[in-house]
């Protein structure tokens, strides 16, 4: 590759960096999937998944990387997030809207806690915050990190009662 290719190559490279117009992430919904037995260290927890619809307003696509933040349960139980996308990402196509699927881990006593409390309500709210690491274009790979979401939510008390086994329900 020539000098002139070369800087031509990092001219583009930039002015793509320039002109990536920021993923807008909006939270679809939560969902219950199952329990999740783990050994080390001993414990059982619910397994949630966050559905975040991810627009990319670019001509081109991008790809999320990873994304990072907390899920804070009734307003007041915080439960960390830590998602990275396997291979290079979750790409997305230019001009569309793709949902994004984040797992997270709520504890088993948690998540009865939160059946305690919303005895009364059918929805448990949640909001969740955090920020995605995105890659624009395959390829120039220009990386662009920490684009935020602060989006609210329900959980279904009827999801969270349906996976929790019977002997540790709340009566």
């Amino acid at each position: 590759m020539t000098t002139r290719t070369g800087l031509r190559l990092a001219a583009i490279g930039l002015l793509l960096a320039a002109c990536v117009s920021k993923p807008t992430m909006h939270l679809n919904h939560a969902e219950v999937i199952g329990v999740q037995l783990a050994t080390f260290p001993p414990s059982l927890g619910i397994l949630m998944t966050v559905v975040v619809d991810v627009y990319n307003p670019n001509s081109y696509d991008v790809a999320v990387r990873a994304m990072r933040g907390q899920a804070i349960m009734a307003d007041k139980y915080s439960l960390p997030m830590d998602y990275r996308a396997p291979g290079n990402g979750v790409w997305l196509p230019a001009g569309k809207t793709t949902s994004v699927r984040v797992p997270i881990d709520l504890p088993l006593n948690l998540a009865i806690e939160l059946i305690r409390e919303a005895i009364q309500a059918p929805a448990i709210p949640y909001r969740f915050i955090g920020t995605a690491d995105v890659t624009a274009t395959s390829t120039f790979q220009i990386e662009k990190d920490n684009y935020s979401v602060d989006e609210r939510g329900f959980l279904s008390r009827e999801q969270m009662e349906a996976v929790i086994p019977a002997s540790f329900a709340p009566h």
